[in-house]
Formats: C-alpha cells, structure tokens, sequence
C-alpha cells in the first residue's frame, strides 16, 4: 500500500487500512478485505461491454454523420438556421449586418473552441444528442460550411457498486461526458467516492471543458488536492499555473495519460445515492437538463426484470441497453416455470437448447415493455455464458415497426424424449401492393396450433411440452459482431480477457438466425445408437443446400435452417448401414418408432469442403470453468454498515451489486485462467 499504484491520484485521505487494492485494465480500486465484492467472471462481462459500446458509439456516430450529410445536401450546403424576425422595411439591412456580424463571432468562437454564434443554430433531429450542456452536432465555420461535429453520449450504471465499470467505462470508452453511477447504499456510495477519487475521474477537477483558468502552483499540487476541493473553491480557482493561463480541458488532457485515459475518453463519473428505477425514471424527459441517457447498463444480482420498464424508457432514440440476468436456474432451468412467466412473461424450456430460450426470454420482456410505449428492440449481441446471460439490444421509436412484434414472438412446443422442437408465432406478416402500386406491411393472424399431431411429437410420438411465448427474431447482428471483432483486434493489449472476447464474437458473427439448436449426441441418444462424427452431419447438411453455424451457447451446438426430420433421416441412412436390428428394440420404443420410419430427403455424406468450423486461431470459443465454485456468490452485506440487503412491500430495494467470492485469486493465475478452454 505504501506504493502508489500507476494511473490513480493520491487521495488527501490516508488509505483504509481494511482494504486492499484490485487492479483491472488501467483502473485500481480499493476492495475491502473481508466480503464480496468483486467477481473475477466478470471481468470478461466488463471487457465485453467496453468493446461493445465502443463499438456502438462509433456506428451511432456514422449514422448521425450521414443523416447530417444528407440534410446538408438537401438543403444545398447551407445549415438550417433560426433567425430573428425583421420588420419588411428593416430585413435587407439587417441580413447584411447580421451575416457580417456572424462571420466575426464564428472567427473567434473557432478559435476559442469552435463553438456557434447566437443567431444560426444548426437544427439536430436526434433526441439523443440534445442532452443538456452537449455539444452541437454541427458548427459553422468562418468560410460559411457546416461541419459535423458528434455529440458526446452519457452512460447510466443502476447498480454501479464499487463503481469500477462505471470508472473503466469513463477512462476507456472515447466520446463520453458523463456516467451516471447509482447506488441505494451508502457504504457503496462511499466506495464509489473513494474509488473514483482515486482514479481521477470525478467532478471536482477540472469541473468543465469551459475555458476557465485553474488556481494551482504545480500539477502536482492539482493531483494530491483533487479530491479535496469544495464546489465553493472551485468556482473561485481562476488564475496562473505556473505563471501560465491554462483552461481545465489543458490540463484534463495533460492528466489523461496519468490517470490511464484511452485516447478520447474524457469521461466523468456522477455520483447518485437512491433507488435505481426511480433514478431510471428521472430521466425519461426527451429533452432539458434531465433528457434521456444513451446507454443504460443493468448488472443486478438475479433477475433484472424490476428494472426494465424504467431502464427503456430512459434511453434516447437509437441508444444501447445492456442487461444481465444471473437467475438462469429460473430461466434456464426445469423448474420453477410460475417464477419465470411472473419475471419475463413466458415459461422455460426444458430442452438442449433451454439456454438460447433463456435469452429469447429475455428479449420476449424487453420487446413487450418497448412495445407499450411504441418502442421497439433491435438486438446486436447476445451471450448465454457462465452463469448468466447478457444482452446489447439498441431501442428505437417507430410505431410501424411495433407492429411486427406478433410476428417475431410465439411459442414453442419440444419433444421430451427426441427434443423436436416446433414453433409457433402469434402472428405473421406479408408484403402486399395497393393498386396503386405501392409495396405495404400486411399483418394477418396465423392458424393454429402449429403441432398437428395434438399433444404428440410427429416424429417419436413423445410428448410435447409448450415453453414461452418468447422472441423468434434473431439474437445476433452478424455485422456489428465484425465491427466489435475488428476493432478488438486493433486493441488487442487494452484486453486482457482478449481471447475469450475474440472466440465469443467469431461464433457470433457466423452465428444463423434460425430458432434452435441441436447435438449431436443428443440426437443418438434417442436413437440408442453412436453418434456421428461432426464433419459428417456438416456435410450432409451442405450438400442438401442447408446453411450451418455453430451456437455460442454449448461445445457441439450446431445451428441449421434445416427441419428435424432430415436429421433423423440422416441417422436412419446410418443407422441402416451399420444394420441395427429393429426387433431387438422395444415394441412401442420412440427410438423404434424414428428408426422404422420411411426417409423423406435425400441424404448425401461426400465431404463438404465447407464442413469445418474449427477455430483459426488461439481463441476460446468455450471457457470451461477455471475455478472451484465458478459462479455467482452469496448475497452481500452492505461493507461499512453492515446491513443486509432489504425487502420492502415485497419489492426488491436495490442496494449493491454482488460480484465477489470470499476466497481471494492471486496475481496473473486469474486472466490466464479466464483464457482456458475446452
């Protein structure tokens, strides 16, 4: 402790001495001794969710610079202005005033930071971007063109903590201004103070990007005295440093690399002591000083279904959520079905497969809390890993899109025996054209049920159990999984979870959309045969015309757009060749009943030379465990004052985020064994 580790500002405080330092990435933080607080499984989930909403950030970028530009162009390279109203006699003379007088303002507020004159306001049409106190998305320049100018973006962590995520977030992800860090504990609040201090990242200096002159004698002086100044002293601090004027953004930027910034990232950390919806709910305005936030980031102990209605309706048009839930024996489980319709409106799925129901769930609740306010979901990337599942889903306003939403929710019936699924949806759509000749969206409901062997499964004759309803759209956006891979890849060394994050998004970037996976030793199991070899089945299905991808979700799923019963024609076609006697297996057997059946497609094994899916490099497509007792820890208690977690009118009062053990892993062994594989 007597060493001041690197990237941190020393605090005017000494430091606790029942605490000990954990460092991850560029940021330090102190942990107590005693407690959880902290879980080394999610340091992948952080990684993860920097790369993504970097990634985020930078499309969300590209899109507004291409609406900007395409306004531009309409309006014949001048910037929509306001102007102020001229009586007719008057507004030739005061146009030419006006214009000469604009050009000298413009010259000196691009020189002073290039921000725009009083009487031409470039216009901006995204919500997200008129946040208060931002920057424009456009500014005018002394020759008279408009230039693109991104808004900055602010971050809402509910359940901040320790506040680490919400540190890493501010010092790593370019382009952000403030993250929004909540917690109903005060001890937690505490930390989060400590921490933040400690990591130079928080309000007290420099207080803006303003052009304000700094009192100090030295930068040292401004580091030991960062977290020590009241709101008074600061309002007063202008002057000299060093005999030279220097602006807080000066010396911010002379600071970044100290305190172990990302190029960009000049991010500061709020601080808010309270309940986590009601704060969420704060900010549901679409503009003024408490307009909607760009990323919303739930990361709670079990369910995070408390939270979604106030998490979505608080994020901007075009934002990001990213959302955990770590009650996968809920969710993923083969019990407590009532427990999980009451949290996501949809029962579990008791299949190979329950882990992808489990984030169809999810989205299931997401899309329908949307819905209500005529929002609707689009997915980016979705993980079923560890023990939890974690989703990056972007939020849009469009009434006409919400109307899909029947069409992409339905339910599924599965085959206790075989696993065949058979899904359902609630409603379908159509392209229709008016005789007019335009192209229109026709929603029509389907007929039903779907199973049309009642309450049997057509293929073995088993029974057909029903799960969800649940979402049927498609769980990944393959190319933003190549943007977030590509840019990882520029950043190797900013990961240290590098490899798993680089096996994650390859599986998800080739990922199919199509409902459901299967294995292939599930598939000989109800066969009570040997299961095939993988490039077999692969080749098979490509040479029938079928597409092929791994799951993320399990070693061995395979995705395909190919129906069940070619499967079991395929192990009917081997079946028969290796001369498996029908009469040595029970009469009445659905293993009997599969086997006895006629084929129906044609079943070619030539190998395929597309039939591989083996990994290219040393990345981890999955991790096994590299711990004992890898996995969510007990209920906290709150670490200064002792107090449990409460429950008040049967409402879950959010207080700290759970990431912790009590056993404590050593030096380099925790990220080599986060890189473990299969």
């Amino acid at each position: 402790m007597s060493i001041q580790p690197a990237y941190t500002i020393p605090l005017s405080i000494p430091h606790p001495p029942d605490h000990r330092l954990h460092t991850e990435s560029t940021t330090t933080i102190f942990l107590p001794n005693e407690g959880a607080f902290l879980n080394p499984v999610q340091h992948f989930n952080r990684d993860m969710s920097v790369a993504v909403i970097r990634s985020w950030n930078t499309m969300r970028k590209e899109e507004a610079e291409a609406k900007f530009k395409a306004r531009l162009e309409r309006r014949g390279g001048k910037p929509k202005t306001k102007r102020r109203r001229h009586t007719a006699k008057k507004r030739e003379s005061a146009e030419i005033t006006q214009e000469s007088s604009e050009r000298e303002e413009d010259g000196k507020t691009d020189q002073e930071g290039g921000t725009e004159s009083k009487d031409e306001v470039p216009v901006v049409e995204d919500v997200a971007a008129e946040i208060a106190d931002e920057v424009p998305c456009a500014s005018t320049s002394t020759s008279g063109i408009s230039k693109f100018r991104p808004p900055s973006i602010n971050i809402l962590e509910a359940l901040a903590a320790t506040g680490l995520r919400s540190i890493r977030y501010a010092k790593e992800i370019p382009n952000v201004k403030y993250v929004l860090a909540n917690d109903l504990s005060p001890s937690a609040c505490e930390a989060m103070r400590r921490n933040i201090d400690f990591n130079g990242v928080g309000l007290d200096y420099p207080p803006s990007d303003k052009a304000e002159v700094v009192t100090v004698s030295t930068k040292d002086e401004l580091k030991n005295g960062y977290s020590g100044m009241t709101n008074n002293e600061e309002s007063s601090s202008r002057g000299e440093v060093n005999g030279t004027e220097k602006t807080n953004g000066e010396i911010r930027e002379e600071l970044k690399d100290e305190v172990g910034r990302r190029p960009g990232c000049r991010g500061r950390v709020k601080i808010n002591e309270g309940d986590a919806c009601a704060f969420m709910y704060s900010y549901r305005s679409a503009v003024g000083p408490t307009s909607r936030v760009d990323v919303v980031d739930l990361d709670p102990y079990g369910t995070a279904a408390p939270f979604i209605d106030a998490a979505i309706g608080c994020i901007a048009d075009g934002g990001l959520l990213a959302i955990t839930c770590t009650d996968l024996a809920v969710l993923a489980g083969q019990q407590y079905p009532e427990k999980c319709f009451s949290n996501y409106g949809g029962t579990n799925v008791h299949a190979e497969f329950t882990h992808e129901a489990a984030l169809r769930l999810v989205y299931h609740s997401l899309a329908q809390v949307a819905a209500r306010y005529g929002r609707y979901i689009t997915p980016l990337l979705s993980f079923s890993i560890d023990f939890y599942v974690r989703l990056f889903v972007r939020i849009h306003t469009g009434p006409e899109q919400v109307k899909k939403l029947a069409s992409q929710t339905g339910v599924v019936y599965t085959c206790q025996y075989c696993q065949t699924p058979v899904t359902q949806p609630f409603g379908k759509m159509a392209i229709k054209e008016t005789a007019k000749g335009k192209v229109m969206d026709s929603f029509k409901t389907v007929a039903g049920p779907t199973a049309s062997n009642g309450s049997q499964c057509v293929e073995c004759g088993g029974t057909m159990h029903l799960g969800g309803p649940l979402w049927l759209g498609p769980l990944q956006d393959n190319e933003f999984a190549k943007r977030v891979l590509k840019d990882i890849e520029e950043t190797e060394k900013e990961y240290k979870t590098y490899n798993r994050m680089h096996g994650m998004l390859t599986l998800t970037s080739q990922e199919l959309p199509d409902p459901w996976f299967f294995t292939a030793n599930r598939i000989a199991k109800s066969l009570h045969t040997s299961s095939l070899p993988l490039p077999k089945i692969l080749s098979a299905l490509l040479n029938a015309g079928y597409k092929i991808s791994r799951s993320h979700c399990a070693p061995g799923a395979i995705k395909t757009d190919a129906p069940r019963s070619f499967l079991y024609d395929m192990m009917r076609v081997e079946a028969h060749k290796e001369g498996v006697r029908l009469d040595k297996i029970a009469e009445g057997s659905p293993a009997r009943k599969i086997l006895a059946k006629k084929l129906t497609h044609e079943v070619d094994f030539t190998p395929h030379p597309g039939a591989s899916l083996e990994r290219q490099g040393k990345e981890t497509f999955y991790q096994m465990n590299p711990t004992p007792n890898w996995g969510p820890a007990p209920r906290a208690k709150s670490v200064m004052m002792g107090e449990k977690r409460k429950m008040d009118d049967g409402l879950i009062m959010e207080v700290e985020e759970v990431e912790g053990k009590k056993q404590r892993v050593n030096g380099g062994d925790e990220e080599d064994a986060m890189n473990a594989e299969i």
